[in-house]
């Protein structure tokens, strides 16, 4: 019984101390490539976090979404708008705007002719 009881010890230390192995990642010229891809992705993505956009319409219907965008560049050919996707609704963003100041402004104007629009800072 006391040899059964080693034995079961030894084989237990042994498969415990065998998992251990060391993780190695090779880094070839094509990783390195989507490494730099991946960070001028987030890059490019990281400026929308710096501003205030107006929302104009949220919702499931990706043909409204384009209509509103292309009524809303007919009236305010000046300010940029863009359909985002945010699970799960896609959303008009109107203008680019670095405090929320600038952005209230422009909401008065737009509230005119969108009187649903509100103020978003989308984190993403």
């Amino acid at each position: 019984m006391k040899y059964i009881f080693l034995i079961i010890i030894a084989f237990f230390f042994q498969f415990t101390f065998a998992q251990q192995t060391e993780n190695r990642f090779i880094a070839t010229d094509k990783v390195n490539t989507l490494l730099v891809q991946r960070a001028d992705c987030f890059e490019k993505n990281k400026t929308s976090l710096k501003f205030y956009h107006i929302q104009l319409y949220n919702g499931q219907n990706i043909d409204k979404a384009r209509s509103v965008k292309a009524r809303f560049k007919e009236d305010f050919p000046e300010i940029h708008a863009v359909v985002e996707w945010e699970s799960p609704e896609f959303k008009v963003w109107v203008g680019e705007y670095e405090n929320k100041l600038s952005a209230d402004q422009a909401l008065l104007r737009i509230k005119k002719k969108y009187p649903n629009a509100f103020i978003v800072n989308p984190k993403k």
